[in-house]
C-alpha cells in the first residue's frame, strides 16, 4: 500500500537521508579519533553506485524498465570507504580536522533540505488525502 503513495522522488529522499546520516556518523567518527594513532579517515559514498545503477536500467528496452527504476532506488546503499592511504600526521593518523568540521556544516545544510523537500512531499500527500 505505501508503495503506492510514495513516489520514486520520495524513495530517493528517503535514500538521501539515509546517506546523508552514515555519513554524518562517518565524519563524528573522524572527529572523535582526530588523535588516535594509526586512525585512516572514513569516507561514504552514494551516488556512484545508484547512477551506476540508473546508468544500467537506462540502457534497457522499454519493456524491461518497468518497475526496476523503483527497485534500483530502493537497493541503492550509502558506502563506507577506508582512506588506506592518507596520512596527515606523523602518527600516520589520516584525519584532518579542518576538512571533517567543512563537511559537517555542509552535510547538516544538505541534510536540512533533505527535510524540507520529505516536509513538503508529505504535506501534499496530506492535502491530498484530505481532499482540500
Amino acid at each position: 500500500m505505501s508503495d503506492l503513495l510514495f513516489s520514486n522522488s520520495q524513495l530517493m529522499l528517503e535514500r538521501a537521508m539515509n546517506f546523508q546520516w552514515t555519513k554524518q556518523c562517518a565524519i563524528n567518527d573522524n572527529i572523535v579519533n582526530a588523535e588516535t594513532p594509526n586512525y585512516k579517515a572514513k569516507y561514504v559514498t552514494f551516488e556512484e553506485a545508484l547512477d551506476a545503477s540508473i546508468r544500467s536500467v537506462a540502457q534497457r528496452t522499454p519493456e524491461r524498465k518497468i518497475g526496476t527504476m523503483r527497485s534500483v532506488i530502493d537497493r541503492s546503499r550509502a558506502v563506507v570507504h577506508v582512506a588506506e592511504r592518507e596520512s596527515m600526521r606523523m602518527d600516520d593518523n589520516g584525519v584532518n580536522v579542518a576538512e571533517q568540521e567543512t563537511e559537517a556544516v555542509r552535510n547538516a545544510y544538505q541534510m536540512q533540505y533533505t527535510i524540507d523537500a520529505l516536509n513538503s512531499n508529505l504535506s501534499l500527500l496530506r492535502t491530498l488525502i484530505r481532499g482540500q
